[in-house]
C-alpha cells in the first residue's frame, strides 16, 4: 500500500500550491474531523455537527459539560500548535509533554499535573476484556527517552506511515500520563506524518473497535494491523485532497 500512497502524495505535491482559500477549507475540515473523532473515541459526547459549530462559532452547546467543551477547544489548539512548530521542532519528550498540557489547560476537575508524567501506575481494560498493565510510573522517563532515541534512529530508515503507526503504539503502550494518552499519541503520530508531507491519519470513532483491537494485537507483537489502519486513513485523506 505504501507505493500507492506515495504515488498519491506525489499527485498532491504536483497540485501545489493549492489555492489559499481551498487549502484553508481542507485544513478546517481536517481540524474539525480530527478533533471530533479523537475526542469521541475517548468518550466525549459531542456530535460532529456540534463540534464543528462550537469551533466555528464559539457558542456553547446546550446540555454539554464545561469539561467536554474544553476537550474540544483544547484539542483544536493542540492541532494549531503542531502547525506552528512543524517546521522547527521534531518529536521530543518536551513536545509530548507540551501537547498534554495544552489538552488539559483550564480543566479543573483533574487530580494530576498537566504536562507531567504519571506519578502512579495505571492500566486499562482492553477490548478483549483483559486488564492491560502499562509501564510503571518509576520507569516512564527512561522508556520515553528510549522511545525518542528509537524514533531518531528509525526516521531515516522506515517509511513515515510505518514509523508513525509504530510510534503511536509504543507511546500508548507506555501510557506515560494519568489521562490523555490516546489523544497525545494520535497528535504525535500525525506530527510525524505531517512533517513528511502526508495529511493526518484521522482514526474514526466508528472504527474504534478495529483501532483498539489493532493496538492490542500490537501488544502481542503483531503491528501490521495498526500500520494498515493508519495507512488506510492517510490514503483516504490524500484522495480527499485530490478530489477537490
Amino acid at each position: 500500500m505504501f507505493e500507492e500512497i506515495d504515488a498519491l502524495r506525489k499527485e498532491v505535491d504536483n497540485k501545489r500550491p493549492l489555492q489559499p482559500d481551498l487549502m484553508n477549507i481542507i485544513n478546517q475540515k481536517f481540524r474539525e474531523e480530527w478533533t471530533y473523532h479523537s475526542n469521541a473515541i475517548e468518550g466525549n459526547t459531542f456530535t460532529y455537527r456540534e463540534t464543528a459549530f462550537f469551533l466555528r462559532e464559539g457558542l456553547t452547546v446546550k446540555g454539554k459539560s464545561l469539561r467536554e467543551h474544553l476537550e474540544i477547544v483544547n484539542h483544536a489548539e493542540a492541532i494549531d500548535y503542531l502547525q506552528e512548530v512543524i517546521k522547527d521542532r521534531d518529536i521530543t519528550g518536551r513536545l509530548i509533554k507540551d501537547l498534554h498540557a495544552i489538552l488539559f489547560q483550564g480543566v479543573r476537575d483533574i487530580t494530576f499535573s498537566t504536562g507531567d508524567y504519571k506519578k502512579e501506575d495505571n492500566h486499562v481494560l482492553t477490548i478483549s476484556g483483559k486488564i492491560q498493565q502499562h509501564t510503571p510510573a518509576i520507569h516512564v522517563s527512561v522508556e520515553m527517552e528510549e522511545l525518542i532515541q528509537w524514533y531518531d534512529t528509525q526516521k531515516t530508515k522506515m517509511h513515515s506511515i510505518e514509523l508513525a503507526a509504530k510510534f503511536h503504539h509504543r507511546l500508548v503502550a507506555i501510557h506515560p500520563f494519568t489521562d490523555g494518552n490516546g489523544r497525545v499519541s494520535r497528535l504525535a503520530m500525525n506530527l510525524i506524518l505531517m512533517k513528511k508531507g502526508f495529511p493526518p491519519a484521522i482514526i474514526r470513532n466508528e472504527n474504534r473497535e478495529e483501532y483498539y483491537t489493532a493496538l492490542e494485537q500490537g501488544d502481542k507483537g503483531d503491528l501490521q494491523p495498526i500500520v494498515d489502519l493508519v495507512a488506510t486513513e492517510v490514503k483516504h485523506n490524500l484522495e480527499l485532497i485530490l478530489s477537490v
